[in-house]
């Protein structure tokens, strides 16, 4: 592994390596208490043609590219904040790159999340972001088999392919451990268009089988992948404090949402706890400031 970034923030010293990983040492007795988010999920466009009936944001062809270049809080985030732009469909914001290159002379250090078809269709564009080290990390939304694909990605350290707890069941996780492959786990957001899927009675009834169903085997299929992660609905939605060990929890938990973490929606200009949080606000100039709300509002929340 390669050290990108080490650096102390608050009570809190960090260090990122260029495989993913990030280490975090807080002192013994103590919460971390940082002054500005580790890692942000930032949304900077709403428009998408795939339609997928799951997506939380809502993304669709009459959606909107946020105005990224401009926000006057971006000049405020320091070198090793790692930053993971989604849309929508990220790759069809026309300044993607050069809102990249801006995020790179900070020292920011971005991933992107795009969708199976997005993928192949912009492979040659997202490959030259990679060798130009404008992004360390590439999600993959599944959609279908595609063994030439799926066997790329796992020879890929910048690749992950996120599944999602309640719409990828047994066949999925079965095809992709023949890869070996790195997966990150996302719990079924009950938001946007993942609300109304919820709403079909028959439908709705096949998410809560496939959660439980992951929950009942997520044990068996730990090995099987290179690398399996989680966010934070899908630790809770899969009980996975449970099925690890203490030593491991203690270890690997990075967070709860909001001590952490924070969401952008550069599109409305707007930030939040989360993608799914109800309590909005509007953009201040400084991510500090936007931090210590989100700090304030999860503090009072437990």
């Amino acid at each position: 592994m390669k050290l990108l970034n080490s650096y102390k923030n608050g009570n809190v010293k960090v260090q990122i390596f260029d495989d993913g990983t990030r280490i975090i040492d807080i002192p013994d007795d103590e919460k971390p208490n940082l002054q500005f988010p580790l890692s942000m999920d930032f949304k900077i466009t709403n428009w998408c043609d795939q339609m997928c009936p799951m997506c939380h944001e809502k993304s669709n062809p009459d959606g909107e590219h946020g105005d990224i270049m401009n926000l006057k809080f971006i000049d405020s985030l320091r070198a090793g904040t790692e930053i993971a732009l989604g849309g929508g469909k990220v790759t069809s914001h026309p300044q993607l790159k050069e809102f990249l290159q801006k995020l790179k002379k900070q020292g920011v250090l971005p991933s992107i999340t795009v969708h199976q078809n997005e993928f192949v269709d912009k492979a040659t564009f997202i490959n030259e972001l990679i060798e130009e080290d404008l992004v360390y990390g590439v999600g993959i939304s599944y959609l279908k088999p595609y063994d030439m694909l799926w066997k790329a990605v796992s020879e890929n350290e910048n690749a992950v392919v996120h599944l999602i707890a309640g719409i990828h069941g047994k066949d999925v996780f079965d095809y992709l451990a023949q890869f070996n492959c790195k997966i990150l786990i996302l719990g079924y957001k009950n938001w946007g268009r993942g609300a109304e899927l919820l709403k079909n009675t028959k439908i709705g009834q096949d998410i809560e089988d496939k959660i439980n169903w992951l929950k009942e085997n997520l044990s068996k299929y730990m090995s099987k992948f290179k690398v399996v992660s989680f966010d934070n609905r899908a630790l809770e939605q899969l009980d996975v404090k449970n099925i690890i060990s203490e030593k491991q929890w203690e270890e690997f938990y990075q967070g709860d949402d909001g001590t952490m973490t924070m969401y952008i929606d550069g599109v409305k200009q707007q930030f939040a706890r989360t993608s799914t949080s109800p309590i909005r606000y509007d953009l201040k100039d400084n991510i500090d400031d936007m931090f210590e709300v989100i700090k304030n509002e999860t503090s009072s929340d437990n």
